[in-house]
């Protein structure tokens, strides 16, 4: 999927934000849950290898559709998620 674009790998940092944390802890299933609800995969759920910097969207084409040169239609989740967020802060 990071070949077709649809997939991207990331880290965190620590709290001084000076190094990479690469080790397995709760920021990892943080950022993994936000990314969920915007329809990412995370590799983290993967049953044969958990790869937790991994997050990829494929819009439900597998790898042998993409291979193929299909690609998938895809609408950003993110400009709702910031609206119902400012709307749950202006409502208290």
């Amino acid at each position: 999927m990071h070949n077709c674009g649809l997939a991207v790998d990331f880290f965190n940092l620590s709290d001084d934000g000076k190094r990479a944390l690469w080790t397995e802890s709760e920021k990892w299933t943080r950022v993994a849950a936000i990314a969920k609800s915007l329809g990412f995969v995370w590799g983290g759920d993967f049953e044969l290898f958990r790869d937790f910097p991994h997050l990829g969207m494929s819009g439900g084409l597998s790898t042998r559709d993409l291979q193929k040169g299909w690609r998938p239609y895809l609408i950003s989740r993110v400009a709702s998620a910031i609206s119902e967020n400012e709307a749950e802060r202006k409502n208290g």
